[in-house]
């Protein structure tokens, strides 16, 4: 056994130092809770010494960026460990050694070399990454931690972040369809308006006719980008950035949002996008032991339309006035009828994580229902638009074509 150092809160308001044996950290961290306590900081001052010699601190000098993939990846084999019994200090090092991603072994050595120093994990996590990881993130973890089942949450954060990798890639493999047809359309017309047409226009050119109207737009338009790029792209970089501004303003963004809800088709995709990881969060986070209250706070992070968003703070406010929250709901309706049903179903049989769970479930599959409608209108109307941007140069064809042979005869 070793001798562990901490600090603790005390009947939720002192904090107090102390001294305990233990086996190892998580042990320790049991311990003080047993006592009655709420560890805040447990470290070795042995295993502080030896590993501040042995050990470089890489110094975080900026916020990475992590792909999902790298969330999930990190995630991943950090739950796999603790799993296993390996301390948490163990279980960095071990990622730091053998992960192939550059930014993750950074990740992992920085994280452990901030626990050596006497944070938590979840202090660490906050402090260092909060940026990369998010607040849904790295508020679950504080809560598994301060239970003693990080494990446990690793484990249903890993859900959330396979599930928003899910959607991610059904959204992708619906928008490689459109993205096809609008380079073809592209081709299209880079090779009517640099070969063909000239070509007309040199014969017509030659017997004192001209290229009809149509025809010249296209190659004007063509002739245009390519000798003025830098001002074509100056232009939609000023468009981009205007179009950035505007949706940071709230007013705006909420005005859309609106509306967007009222859009048919387009408007279950919206809601039920959000809703999937709100209820998801607020699953994970009722199962880790977070109260009601704060557990919805969390999940309503995850949402990003703000109709939606400022319905479920009303909620939360309603519910910390002590009604149900399936009375908060209703009179909210932040959420669809059906739900707030099952809602009421677990909080009077005392199953409520269980429903969320279920909901969550149910939204997916109308996430999928939303997106497989939404495909299936939009294809029709990009193949709408794309057939009418080619019987526009089908039409400058046959005029500039017959309009050449009517200047040789």
């Amino acid at each position: 056994m070793a001798k562990y150092k901490y600090t603790a809160l005390k009947d939720n308001k002192t904090l107090i130092d102390g001294e305990i044996d233990a086996l190892n950290l998580r042990d320790a961290r049991e311990k003080i809770r047993v006592l009655g306590f709420i560890p805040t900081k447990v470290y070795s001052e042995e295993a502080l010494i030896e590993q501040v010699v042995s050990l470089d601190y890489k110094k975080e000098t900026k916020t990475p960026h992590l792909s999902l993939a790298q969330k999930i990846s990190f995630t991943s084999e950090l739950q796999v460990l603790l799993s296993a019994g390996i301390p948490i200090l163990d279980a960095l090092h071990n990622i730091e050694a053998n992960s192939p991603d550059a930014k993750i072994k950074d990740i992992a050595a920085n994280l452990k070399n901030s626990i050596i120093s006497g944070k938590t994990f979840a202090q660490s996590l906050e402090i260092l990454y909060q940026k990369t990881f998010g607040t849904v993130y790295t508020g679950l973890m504080r809560t598994g931690e301060e239970a003693g089942e990080l494990d446990l949450t690793l484990d249903r954060m890993l859900i959330l972040l396979r599930k928003q990798e899910s959607i991610k890639g059904r959204i992708t493999k619906a928008s490689i369809y459109p993205a096809f047809l609008l380079i073809f359309m592209s081709g299209l017309l880079i090779l009517f308006a640099k070969f063909v047409f000239p070509s007309f226009a040199g014969v017509m050119a030659f017997n004192g006719s001209e290229l009809p109207l149509m025809a010249q737009a296209i190659m004007g338009t063509m002739n245009f980008i390519n000798q003025f790029w830098w001002l074509v792209l100056i232009g939609f970089g000023a468009f981009v950035g205007f179009l950035t501004t505007l949706f940071k303003n709230l007013k705006f963004k909420s005005l859309l949002d609106d509306v967007v809800l009222k859009i048919p088709v387009i408007s279950d995709f919206i809601k039920y996008i959000n809703l999937s990881n709100f209820m998801t969060v607020l699953h994970i986070s009722y199962e880790a032991g977070v109260p009601l209250p704060a557990g919805l706070e969390l999940a309503n992070k995850t949402v990003g339309n703000l109709s939606i968003k400022s319905k479920i703070f009303n909620t939360i406010n309603i519910v910390k006035t002590g009604k149900s929250l399936t009375e908060s709901f209703n009179r909210t309706h932040a959420i669809p009828d059906a739900f707030i049903s099952m809602i009421s179903a677990g909080e009077a049989s005392g199953t409520l994580g269980k429903m969320f769970h279920d909901a969550a479930d149910v939204i997916d599959k109308k996430v999928d229902m939303a997106l497989e409608a939404m495909t299936r209108l939009f294809e029709p109307t990009v193949i709408v638009i794309l057939g009418g941007a080619i019987l526009v140069v089908a039409i400058a064809f046959y005029q500039a074509y017959f309009g050449m042979l009517g200047s040789l005869f």
